[in-house]
């Protein structure tokens, strides 16, 4: 028997499911500073790229796991025009800080404390990750890591970047 809470559930699980970024959308705009301060993040400016955008926080294990895997990734495939920008959203930015230092990587980080990002994006889970196309379109979306999948994103992103 189905009652109201239940309603209520599958309501809101399927809106915040049709409303978030689907493969095939044009990937949201959203706001958030680079980890150093200096700048401000904008999508737009990777244009002609094949961007990773990688939703994580310092508190998560499979973030933990992704970051040399990407960083091994985005190093192999920058001079084809592949970038990985990953978005924190610890709500204190000193963890972030700390996860980095013990965690170094040589692609962009961006702090966004106040979840702008993802509520652009709609994130339902961390990691969350989207591979953007040149043109800006979300071309694969992706909940969690698994580093058995590692071959299967750089074949993607080779893909893209021969297109």
């Amino acid at each position: 028997m189905i009652n109201k809470y239940s309603i209520c559930f599958l309501l809101l699980f399927y809106s915040t499911t049709v409303f978030a970024a689907q493969k095939g959308d044009i990937a949201p705009d959203c706001s958030a500073h680079y980890i150093d301060g200096k700048k401000t993040l904008d999508l737009a400016e990777h244009q002609n790229k094949v961007i990773y955008v990688d939703f994580w926080a310092s508190w998560c294990p499979p973030c933990k796991q992704s970051f040399p895997n990407l960083n091994r990734l985005h190093n192999e495939l920058k001079t084809q025009g592949f970038e990985v920008i990953a978005i924190n959203l610890d709500e204190n930015k000193n963890d972030a800080i700390e996860f980095l230092q013990n965690n170094p990587v040589d692609f962009s980080v961006a702090y966004d404390g106040e979840g702008k990002c993802p509520e652009a994006f709609k994130v339902m889970g961390m990691p969350a990750s989207y591979i953007i196309d040149k043109k800006g379109i979300v071309r694969e979306v992706r909940l969690g890591f698994d580093e058995d999948e590692l071959q299967e994103i750089k074949t993607t992103v080779l893909t893209l970047l021969n297109e």
